[in-house]
């Protein structure tokens, strides 16, 4: 059978391999000029960027870290950014050592929200902290006891693609036709049995029931003589307008040389932006609720994703729903 992968980030990338395995011809359609989705990393300078942000890849699952391991090798790396609060720099993901070491004393879960959540939430969202669900403003770190913990503390696997997420996407996708800077409509000119698809499920209904709304991102790149003293500080105040700034140099065990230092800025999706993070509450939901009920309409078609889904998925969920659906499909 013939399939069409509409887009070649994770989740498509994932099912193209597992069709191709199974014998099955499949062709990949992606508008950007490249493969890898917000994965992609490239060289600027001497320095392997990861152009859409930090991408630092954890998971619990066997079967997921299995999969990818066939595709590279690994480098351990274990995430601790910095917060940057009205209060001083502390150490993230909270913990109570490492306030008492930087600030001189242990934080109530209300100085956490005001001091490490509420700024950063509402640059990060555009909305109100009030606003905000009280699913995500009342979570308070689980590592508060924990010694040093890393920002995925706990989870078995932590870590990088030694040769950077690009190679092992262009692994991944060896032997299956990939088509690029395709416009959004091309594939539907294409004869096939089955359409896997992971774009945005609004466009995709030709936008029947409006548009959903996202939050973007502005990434600032900056080659730099002088690293940061640190991999990323959370910007948890109210002076900077950018949310996080990061050293990429830190990625690679070996990096020499001048390094590339990002500012992430939130914004508003508006045309011709990347959408990064669908909006969890509010009109969003009532307007994906209707497009899930076209879903369940469509035949011969599988909608993967954190975009077909409107959901924010980690990299390993996106490995993990892909490898469910297409097992059970063919």
């Amino acid at each position: 059978m013939k399939f069409l992968v509409i887009g070649c980030g994770l989740s498509g990338c994932t099912a193209g391999r597992i069709l191709k395995d199974k014998g099955h011809e499949v062709k990949i359609y992606e508008t950007r000029s490249h493969i890898a989705g917000n994965c992609y990393d490239s060289k600027m300078g001497g320095t392997m960027v990861h152009n859409y942000g930090p991408h630092i890849f954890h998971t619990d699952d066997e079967e997921v870290f299995s999969f990818l391991s066939r595709f590279t090798e690994w480098i351990p790396f274990e995430y601790r950014p910095v917060g940057v609060t009205p209060l001083g720099n502390i150490p993230l993901p909270y913990h109570d050592n490492g306030s008492e070491k930087h600030i001189g004393k242990a934080l109530s879960d209300d100085e956490i929200r005001e001091n490490i959540f509420r700024d950063y939430s509402e640059k990060q969202w555009g909305v109100s902290f009030d606003d905000i669900p009280k699913t995500i403003t009342n979570r308070i770190p689980k590592t508060r006891g924990c010694d040093n913990p890393t920002w995925f503390e706990g989870q078995k696997y932590q870590c990088l693609p030694k040769e950077g997420y690009t190679r092992m996407f262009e692994n991944m996708i060896e032997g299956i036709e990939v088509k690029l800077n395709c416009d959004k409509d091309e594939w539907k000119d294409e004869e096939y049995d089955y359409l896997i698809y992971t774009g945005k499920i609004d466009e995709y209904f030709d936008y029947r029931y409006g548009e959903l709304e996202y939050r973007s991102l502005n990434l600032k790149h900056e080659e730099s003589k002088k690293k940061l003293d640190t991999l990323v500080y959370n910007q948890c105040n109210k002076d900077m307008e950018y949310t996080r700034i990061y050293d990429h140099s830190y990625f690679d065990p070996n990096h020499s040389g001048n390094t590339v230092i990002t500012k992430e800025y939130p914004k508003k999706m508006e045309k011709g932006d990347i959408p990064f993070y669908p909006i969890p509450w509010g009109e969003g939901q009532k307007k994906y609720s209707q497009y899930r009920k076209l879903v369940k309409e469509e035949k011969n078609t599988v909608f993967l994703g954190r975009l077909a889904r409107y959901k924010y998925m980690d990299m390993w969920m996106c490995i993990k729903d892909s490898m469910n659906k297409i097992n059970n499909m063919v």
